[in-house]
């Protein structure tokens, strides 16, 4: 694996990180948006056996480890609404990146 290279956005990322309950990075595939240096847990939705697990039971999402990361969310979008409801409800940090 190749080493991590910082970009600019670590910079901001390590100023707004502590007090953000989601986040979403958008951006041309390639260019380092996962960060999974940054994530606790990773759920990676390209992967069949993740989905059926969250698609199963979507509360796995709010009770690993944060700062969670949900890679390749575009695979199952119906995530974003248990994000959304996760934050409103005052769950921890959960974050997605396509």
């Amino acid at each position: 694996m190749i080493d991590y290279r910082r970009r600019i956005l670590d910079d901001t990322l390590d100023e707004l990180q502590p007090y953000l309950r989601a986040l979403s990075i958008h951006g041309p595939k390639g260019v380092g948006k996962t960060a999974m240096q940054r994530a606790a847990s990773v759920i990676d939705l390209s992967l069949p056996g993740q989905r059926e697990i969250v698609t199963a039971d979507p509360s796995i999402l709010t009770r690993l480890p944060g700062p969670v990361l949900v890679d390749e969310w575009q695979r199952l979008p119906e995530v974003w609404d248990h994000v959304r409801h996760a934050v409103d409800a005052g769950s921890p940090t959960a974050r997605t990146s396509p």
